[in-house]
């Protein structure tokens, strides 16, 4: 794992008239789904996504967590159910020139192929397609000078592993983690494997993924918190 401590970062800005701006990427684990009042109420992101002022998650709590310790102001531009493709395709709508500071946790929704997209995908063809994608979102980042952290996102269920009516789950949370790291090896970006940490997490406290998630997937009140606590503790804040 890459040695990343966005706290330096933060702390050097302390005296500056200007504040740093930090954005959250992502899926419906960093918009909040799961957590305790999960509602897109807020202010619009894109297409038919709202951001989640209220609900109980990770990203509330690390924004404001952040703002109140450090001159920075932090947004939530997660969209649920999105994939790297979603972020490709918005990129430019998603990131600002004004930001300074990233944490980008896309990933879970490119396991899958839903049915009427075609033939399946075979394992490798899909997982070559996820590899690039990692590599061309963070040539996008390179390209604008942005200061980036990937990560790869929490374990889920068996069950949530499975096929679905409409889709084809090809490949797993697992899967993504390795892919992430092949990706990291490759072109040497920063990089944080919350699957790795999360799964530390629950073998040092004797506790289950049905514990830390509501639904196989999404984590509930517990989980998030244990996400926030994590990234705090890697992220040297």
């Amino acid at each position: 794992m890459e040695n990343i401590n966005w706290g330096k970062i933060l702390e050097q800005a302390t005296n500056s008239d200007k504040k740093l701006s930090i954005k959250l990427l992502g899926d419906s684990i960093t918009h909040g789904e799961g957590g305790t009042g999960f509602c897109q109420d807020g202010a619009h992101i894109v297409a038919e996504f709202s951001r989640n002022p209220n609900g109980f998650c990770w990203a509330k709590m690390f924004k404001e967590y952040l703002e109140e310790k450090y001159n920075c102001v932090v947004t939530n531009n997660a969209c649920t159910g999105t994939t790297i493709d979603f972020t490709i395709e918005n990129f430019n709508i998603l990131v600002d020139e004004s930001d300074d500071l990233i944490l980008c946790t896309i990933g879970t929704n490119n396991r899958h192929q839903y049915k009427n997209e075609g033939e399946k995908k075979t394992r490798e063809e899909l997982w070559e397609s996820v590899y690039n994608n990692i590599l061309h979102l963070n040539k996008l980042f390179e390209e604008r000078n942005k200061l980036v952290v990937f990560v790869a996102n929490i374990p889920s269920s068996l069950e949530n592993e499975m096929d679905g009516e409409d889709y084809w789950r090809i490949l797993h949370m697992p899967d993504i983690n390795e892919i992430y790291k092949k990706a990291q090896e490759k072109a040497g970006f920063k990089f944080i494997s919350m699957y790795d940490l999360f799964s530390m997490y629950m073998k040092e406290n004797n506790e289950t993924l049905d514990q830390l998630l509501c639904d196989g997937i999404h984590p509930n009140d517990k989980g998030y918190k244990v996400i926030f606590e994590l990234l705090i503790k890697t992220l040297g804040l």
